[in-house]
């Protein structure tokens, strides 16, 4: 893997040890997107403790599945959508947050497979392939790991709902987190730091938040102008709400992170490229959330008056809500964060 520039992981260690970390309120940041809980909270809350308890055998498992407060993610996430709706979301994210937890007792690669990792993730993406609609193979791929079989619960009413070139762009985002996930574990194993840009190529892909904009048009319970999707605005606006929800989560997860000797987030790695001190690096990702945010609001405008320009006010009406979803996606994961 080409590096522009390789430094020692203990590096970054020692210059953070016994620092302390002033983060300002991100709150002002967020004040003009909509903030609000779903109504179907407390109802959702009672069916997913129920199916923890159906579907999670592990007791450590069990656990985060409950400690991480699934309803509440998706209710903050989604505060406008359907209760089954609402539901799909949580199997789907119970499924990205726990499938991987069990890798290490998964099955063996078959012959001549050396990186297991990369193998599990070939057979999950044929799982999900089949469970997508989109396999041509009539039997149901074996699940890699044992919680690889959540993504089923999810997929069904998403299949059920869904075009194909929906369920098609889904999939896609699904394979970019694949590999995310992979180049991530190769700077992991070395012990060094990316630098900036080689972050954001592969944390684009890990952070998930792509998949979650590709169902969108599901969440928001409207489907926008295919066409809108080959204009160059929206993936805009995709990037902008993927980089606001990274930096927000690298900035309140740092001080669990350095506990965990994990420093593969933005603030060790910009200190590590720009040689700065901790509260200017901080205090430049706040600044770079405010136009992260300025800009998605200035994109997300735009996006809706095209969409009325050249499809009419049912146009724009589907675009304003999927536009919606994709801003209470970064406010709700905040708050929840």
């Amino acid at each position: 893997m080409p590096h522009s520039k390789q430094t020692s992981v203990k590096r970054i260690a020692a210059q953070l040890k016994g620092q302390t970390l002033h983060l300002p309120s991100l709150n002002p940041v967020l004040a003009n997107w909509p903030t609000e809980i779903n109504p179907h909270y407390n109802v959702l809350k009672r069916k997913v403790a129920a199916k923890i308890k159906e579907w999670i055998t592990d007791d450590h498992v069990r656990r985060k599945a409950e400690i991480i407060d699934l309803p509440l993610f998706s209710s903050l996430w989604y505060p406008y959508a359907s209760l089954d709706r609402l539901e799909t979301a949580t199997w789907y994210s119970m499924w990205i947050f726990l499938w991987d937890d069990v890798i290490e007792e998964s099955a063996a690669p078959s012959s001549g497979i050396t990186d297991k990792v990369s193998w599990i993730h070939q057979q999950a993406l044929r799982y999900m392939e089949y469970h997508l609609g989109l396999s041509s193979s009539t039997a149901e791929p074996a699940p890699p790991t044992k919680y690889c079989t959540l993504f089923r619960h999810a997929a069904e009413p998403f299949r059920k709902a869904s075009s194909l070139l929906q369920r098609r762009r889904l999939f896609e985002e699904l394979k970019d987190y694949m590999d995310g996930c992979e180049v991530e574990q190769e700077f992991v194993r070395a012990g060094e730091l990316p630098t900036l840009k080689e972050y954001w190529a592969h944390r684009l892909g890990t952070s998930s938040v792509h998949t979650y904009s590709a169902l969108g048009e599901y969440m928001s319970g409207r489907s926008i102008p295919p066409e809108m999707f080959d204009r160059p605005e929206l993936r805009e606006l995709w990037v902008g709400i993927n980089r606001h929800i990274v930096t927000v989560n690298d900035l309140i997860s740092l001080k669990k992170e350095v506990l965990k000797y994990s420093f593969h987030s933005l603030v060790p790695i910009v200190m590590n490229e720009t040689d700065a001190d901790l509260d200017t690096v901080v205090n430049s990702l706040v600044d770079t959330l405010r136009s992260i945010g300025d800009g998605m609001e200035q994109t997300g405008s735009t996006l809706i008056a095209l969409a009325e320009r050249d499809h009419g006010i049912e146009g724009r009406e589907s675009t304003e809500q999927y536009v919606r979803c994709l801003q209470t996606s970064a406010t709700g994961n905040y708050w929840w964060s």
